[in-house]
């Protein structure tokens, strides 16, 4: 094994921006003002950082060894990596165009103004996020995450520090390795159902061979079509590889439970009130075509500061209503 290369990019994001928080899954890390984040590609393990200077500004590096294959294919890894990484930071989006329309909007308005930079978790493939999705469906945010970080564990690939203010870090198993290397009952013993373990494995297969193209330059209408016609892979699984994986802010993710919480706490003050999901496709309507985007501000909004005043003051749109789609919907008692 030789040396390391290395290749950095800056770059000036076009609106408001920050760097993400550190994720609850271990995937991505930070260290004093650094974020970590470790992917395998073609066969290279790369170690990612990025860091925001004052001037807005965002540096980002990655580095590998150059491997048995020579330097020109670990340059080449790294560029696919960086590419990945630019998009997983979400370092080249600009939010200005949504801020301008919204800042004032009685809903999320307040939101908008105070964090302009929000945006929607983003993954640096879309298998990762199929699989972050397929863990969360119809449980609690935090035994989703305890569901995730043992799949990382057990079956991710790790990276030791080589430097001792660095920390260690894992990558999520790509659709390769579930496919081949693993069985069903592997991502039971995780904690996922039966029926979404075969889900997730049924999914790897189709993508390991080609059948559905999931890679970073598919056609994401057709890949969402694919992944919709396998058994448990409904619309909010969707919505959540949309944004997370692809980068669109076009489909919320309506079902959500936590979205349906937010904008019933908004809308009404009662902390336990809860929307259903085709009165939030309503309200989400009228923020086409960054749903996503919006549903992110509501979560983030809390309901003290606009009781009432949001129900009152903003109409959902007509004739966008739409029922809970099996068999990942959440229903109203969940």
């Amino acid at each position: 094994m030789n040396g390391p290369i290395e290749q950095r990019a800056e770059v000036r994001p076009p609106g408001p921006y920050r760097l993400p928080r550190p994720s609850a899954d271990g995937l991505l890390r930070r260290r004093g003002d650094v974020l970590f984040r470790f992917l395998r590609v073609e066969g290279h393990g790369v170690l990612l950082r990025a860091a925001q200077l004052r001037d807005g500004r965002v540096v980002l590096g990655a580095r590998t060894a150059d491997g048995p294959a020579g330097p020109t294919a670990a340059r080449d890894a790294l560029g696919h990596a960086l590419q990945r990484w630019r998009f997983s930071l979400g370092v080249d989006v600009d939010l200005s165009a949504f801020v301008r329309a919204h800042a004032d909007d009685p809903l999320i308005g307040p939101s908008v103004r105070r964090r302009p930079w929000l945006a929607p978790q983003r993954r640096p493939s879309a298998f990762e996020a199929l699989l972050c999705a397929v863990c969360e469906q119809l449980i609690a945010y935090e035994d989703a995450v305890r569901i995730e970080r043992r799949i990382i564990a057990r079956h991710g690939a790790t990276r030791h520090p080589d430097v001792a203010s660095h920390p260690r870090l894992r990558d999520a198993p790509d659709a390769v390795r579930v496919a081949t290397q693993l069985v069903p009952a592997q991502l039971e013993a995780c904690g996922l159902s039966p029926k979404r373990a075969a889900a997730l494995h049924r999914a790897a297969r189709e993508i390991a061979a080609g059948r559905i193209d999931a890679s970073a330059g598919c056609d994401p209408e057709r890949l969402l079509l694919r992944l919709g016609r396998l058994p448990e892979i409904g619309t909010w699984t969707l919505a959540l590889v949309s944004s997370q994986g692809l980068g669109r802010d076009d489909r919320p993710p309506s079902g959500d439970l936590n979205l349906r919480k937010a904008l019933g706490r908004i809308l009404t003050g009662d902390p336990r009130a809860r929307v259903p999901e085709a009165d939030v496709d309503a309200w989400l309507a009228r923020y086409a075509p960054w749903g996503a985007l919006a549903a992110a501000h509501i979560m983030a909004t809390r309901g003290d500061l606009l009781p009432g005043r949001a129900a009152a003051e903003a109409r959902p749109a007509r004739g966008t209503r739409t029922g809970p789609d099996a068999p990942d919907a959440i229903p109203a008692a969940a």
